[in-house]
């Protein structure tokens, strides 16, 4: 199911829109569709390196969790 929604945009976006999704033919709503799918994704994204970045900050690696596996690396010269 799907909702009709009201948007405002500035002239000249809506010229740029237009003039792509001619080009490559799709509808506005495809457009603004898949602008907003991909605003959503974006923002939790940052939300989960967010999450990470605190998660870090308070248990922070240490080196000897990775000391041993990277010390076992044999690197070719």
């Amino acid at each position: 199911m799907s909702k009709m929604v009201a948007v405002r945009l500035d002239e000249r976006l809506l010229a740029a829109v237009d003039r792509e999704r001619r080009r490559t033919r799709a509808t506005r709503a495809k457009v603004i569709h898949d602008a907003l799918a991909l605003w959503v994704e974006r923002k939790r994204t940052e939300e989960a390196i967010a999450r990470d970045q605190a998660g870090y900050a308070r248990h922070p690696v240490r080196d000897e969790e990775f000391g041993p596996v990277l010390g076992a690396q044999v690197w070719p010269k």
